[in-house]
């Protein structure tokens, strides 16, 4: 089975230093025409993607969000995470999604999973009317989104509102800070 190519690989077959590689396959002023060709010739005979989760770690985001729904044999929740597709899709967010089976334990698990996989936000359908307030205050410590549905008010036509409501967070969250 072969690895995944990495700047290293390229690095040492051209027998250069991987930050040569990093900044000839971004276009670097600094590097020469030659090597940029070089590179890019080797990066394509390897089949070389970057690595996103490197690039991810250095923007400080994932482009994931969470979903935590109840049971998605309920065609309701079942909808919702389809809308959640449909839209993350069209913002290139990823999503990652768990269902709690209406336990709070396994809800408690799976949002502490989803922070510890940095996801960007988290739309949530709770399994009990309330979250938990001290894995909502180390969401917000850790400045990750979460918007809540209610289960016991909400209409078929909502949930688009919901999500739109956390792209809304995420995209504030993306704007430079303004000083004064």
């Amino acid at each position: 089975m072969e690895k995944i190519p990495t700047i290293k690989d390229i690095a040492r077959r051209l027998k250069i230093n991987p930050s040569t590689v990093s900044r000839a396959l971004k276009g670097h002023p600094s590097i020469g025409l030659v090597t940029t060709m070089r590179v890019n010739k080797i990066a394509e005979e390897l089949n070389y993607h970057p690595n996103q989760n490197a690039i991810f770690l250095k923007q400080g985001k994932t482009f994931t969000v969470g979903v935590l729904l109840p049971d998605i044999a309920d065609p309701f929740y079942c909808s919702i995470l389809s809308k959640m597709e449909r839209y993350s899709h069209k913002k290139n967010y990823n999503v990652i999604f768990g269902q709690s089976f209406k336990n709070p334990d396994q809800e408690r698990q799976i949002l502490e999973n989803m922070t510890n996989l940095r996801v960007d936000g988290i739309l949530i359908a709770l399994c009990k009317p309330k979250v938990p307030s001290k894995q909502l205050d180390q969401l917000k410590r850790y400045n990750i989104p979460v918007v809540i549905l209610d289960n016991r008010n909400i209409v078929s036509d909502q949930p688009h509102q919901f999500i739109e409501r956390l792209f809304s967070i995420l995209e504030f969250q993306q704007l430079p800070d303004i000083k004064a």
